[in-house]
């Protein structure tokens, strides 16, 4: 099986970590899903939102209307910039679609918090890549949306 936009088909955790982080550096270059930045729902800062892959199956997903009942392409990543109160990234939140039976339990998703050049953070002296148990507890609630949330049609 061939996997969309070079991410790793194993299933093992650091060939999907390697494949995935090398790709979150070059966000920029991924398709920008909000003309403005707009307020995030974790918390009192705003994002920018990039995607590389299934860019037209995440424009269908709205975060205020649960239930688009699309299924993202295997490959398709997401990087929101988190901006701090002076505008700049501060930090980078990213999901990317993995292989099947990667995370069956959440769509096969892949998550990761860096810093803004794609270096992964720590919390605990455990990096934040892989299946994150914070990421877990907001996307489960999303299941007919593949488990993301979207761009507001405010920030569009």
């Amino acid at each position: 099986m061939a996997c969309v936009a070079g991410i790793g088909c194993e299933v093992g955790t650091v060939e999907i970590d390697d494949a995935t982080l090398d790709r979150v550096a070059t966000y920029h270059a991924m398709s920008r899903s909000n003309a403005q930045p707009y307020p995030s729902t974790l918390g009192p800062f705003n994002v920018n939102c990039f995607i590389e892959g299934d860019v037209d199956g995440y424009r269908k997903i709205d975060p205020d209307r649960p239930g688009a009942n699309v299924t993202m392409a295997r490959g398709t990543m997401i990087v929101r910039e988190v901006l701090d109160s002076s505008w700049r990234v501060s930090k980078l939140t990213v999901m990317a679609k993995g292989p099947p039976g990667y995370d069956p339990s959440l769509g096969d998703w892949w998550f990761a918090v860096t810093d803004p050049s794609g270096i992964p953070l720590e919390e605990n002296g455990t990096l934040l890549v892989g299946r994150l148990a914070q990421c877990h507890d907001c996307h489960r609630e999303r299941g007919r949306d593949d488990f993301l949330f979207g761009v507001p049609s405010t920030a569009h």
